[in-house]
């Protein structure tokens, strides 16, 4: 079973951390305190609402890191291959008109981008996608109308 001893400073430390930390943060520092006192794991996720295993992954980054190991290192979430693989192709086909891809339109449009790569390439993408590839790209589009200028290569933003 794990059991955290804490000293007087480390205690302090984390009831000033709960206090200046968002509701998440906090709750992993009262996760740690609540086991000080001793409680357990399986009974402090029963009053928190949480799953056990959770609870236990907290307190060992805190034995591990310190407050430091409460906070997260990366952002959850699908990784970015999907979207790596779109920034590939807008890459390939921007410069050309969507006529010469068999669209019968003058100018790509996000809709019309999204249509390109799931026939090209197969995969399934969301309008989103689409925006936070070109974001990424530095690329700009007119927003009202969600197109690209008409007739003229799309100009990446001049950092």
């Amino acid at each position: 079973m794990i059991r955290v001893q804490l000293s007087d400073n480390q205690r302090r430390e984390l009831e000033n951390f709960r206090r200046q930390a968002s509701s998440k943060d906090s709750e992993k520092a009262l996760m740690v305190l609540m086991n000080a006192e001793g409680k357990s794991p399986p009974e402090i996720a029963r009053l928190l609402k949480r799953h056990p295993h959770t609870v236990r992954d907290w307190i060992k980054r805190y034995i591990a890191y310190g407050i430091k190991g409460f906070n997260r290192k990366y952002s959850p979430g699908r990784p970015k291959e999907k979207r790596k693989k779109l920034m590939e192709y807008i890459e390939t086909i921007i410069s050309d008109s969507p006529l010469m891809h068999g669209f019968e339109e003058e100018a790509w449009t996000v809709l019309l981008i999204t249509h390109a790569a799931r026939r090209d390439l197969n995969i399934e993408v969301s309008k989103d996608t689409v925006l936070r590839a070109l974001k990424d790209m530095g690329y700009t589009y007119k927003r009202s109308a969600k197109k690209f200028i008409k007739k003229r290569p799309i100009e990446k933003k001049s950092m």
